[in-house]
């Protein structure tokens, strides 16, 4: 989940650079395979990453105008999923920003820090300490991998789950459990990161993206009306998603160019 997350960044961080078009999704795909197959025979993944790094080299690309970051969040299946979400990442690539999605390994934390309160709250010590060595391993491989990367990946570092609820405290409870409180706290973080725009995606009538849709409404107001859309997906292509795409494509570059006038 970790190679893959990381993969993905650096897709996104490439592509919306590329001189010849396709030629990232060439590489990815690539890269993929021999991430699966070096998994599937359990090789370092150390190893795999620098024949990545080489082979994300020879991708051509032009960084002489920098494009707008847009963060991603909501909810988990839908924002990673290229069919559900329509492809919103390559529309918003071809639009002319750079994006920044929430990796999947923010939800297994997310498990493990919901089930660290439980356990506290019943005094079950002995599951937590079992629950500690499990995080301490996830976290020694994940470190390894983003150690590695972090010379040649901008937005290599994941926050720990603490101060992703930290951030978002002021907005909702820990108590109240789920991807909401994961995806204002990202958001905030994402902002905080240099991001000129945030989009919410979830499921049609989904209870915790329609809160944070709230949320965020509030927290654009409060911060001179820094962009944000909330994307709602059912299935269905919907005609007016291009359209909306555009005007906060719009909102995010003046941002941006505001933002660099400051």
């Amino acid at each position: 989940i970790v190679a893959v997350d990381l993969l993905y960044k650096m897709v996104h961080e490439t592509r919306p650079y590329e001189v010849e078009k396709g030629a990232t999704d060439v590489v990815y795909k690539q890269c993929l395979e021999r991430i699966c197959n070096d998994i599937r025979n359990e090789r370092n993944l150390i190893d795999s990453f620098k024949t990545i790094i080489e082979d994300f080299k020879t991708i051509k690309i032009d960084r002489s105008e920098r494009k707008p970051l847009i963060g991603i969040v909501g909810e988990i299946f839908v924002r990673l999923n290229r069919f559900s979400n329509e492809d919103v990442i390559r529309k918003v690539e071809n639009l002319g920003g750079e994006v920044w999605l929430s990796p999947l390994s923010e939800w297994v934390y997310y498990t493990n820090f919901t089930a660290r309160m439980r356990n506290t709250l019943k005094k079950k010590w002995l599951s937590n300490l079992k629950l500690s060595l499990i995080e301490h391993f996830q976290k020694k491989d994940e470190e390894m991998l983003m150690s590695f990367l972090s010379k040649y990946l901008r937005n290599s570092h994941e926050p720990e789950t603490d101060e992703i609820i930290e951030k978002a405290t002021s907005y909702l409870h820990p108590s109240f459990e789920g991807e909401a409180i994961l995806s204002v706290g990202k958001a905030i973080d994402l902002k905080d990161k240099g991001a000129s725009g945030i989009i919410n995606i979830m499921p049609f009538t989904c209870m915790p993206g329609t809160i944070v849709s709230a949320i965020l409404k509030r927290f654009r107001e409060e911060n001179q009306h820094f962009p944000i859309l909330n994307m709602a997906y059912d299935g269905q292509e919907q005609t007016n998603t291009l359209t909306r795409l555009e005007a906060f494509m719009y909102q995010a570059k003046e941002y941006q160019q505001q933002t660099q006038e400051r």
